[in-house]
């Protein structure tokens, strides 16, 4: 008798939760989408931000997709720089420029290496 108790509180927790409009003011997705290519870290400071595809002037290659977001535009950006640069990345290539959702700022990009 008890578990159909427990069951039910849980999950109207969780409608209400949902229904509050609370999420974390931080979120952070990597995904490799190169799976050949494996470089060494870079430090975050040495990774360059580009607005968008056409705005390269060298040859990259992509290793991967981030999209985050956080409470302002400056942490999205280096949490963005800090993911890429720890798998490899060089680059960040912009989707779509950040955008404010609610209360936190999001970006979208892919992580790049140039190429030598």
């Amino acid at each position: 008798m008890r578990r159909p108790i427990a069951l039910l509180s849980s999950c109207l927790s969780l409608a209400l939760l949902a229904a509050s409009g609370c999420s974390p003011a931080y979120s952070s997705l990597y995904k490799e989408t190169n799976h050949k290519l494996h470089p060494a870290p870079v430090a975050a400071k040495d990774v360059k931000v580009v607005k968008s595809r056409e705005d390269l002037k060298r040859a990259w290659t992509e290793i991967g997709v981030y999209r985050g977001h956080a409470p302002t535009v400056k942490e999205a950006m280096e949490t963005a720089k800090q993911q890429c640069g720890a798998n490899g990345a060089n680059v960040y290539v912009l989707n779509t420029a950040p955008f404010q959702s609610e209360t936190s700022w999001k970006v979208d990009g892919v992580c790049g290496r140039f190429d030598k």
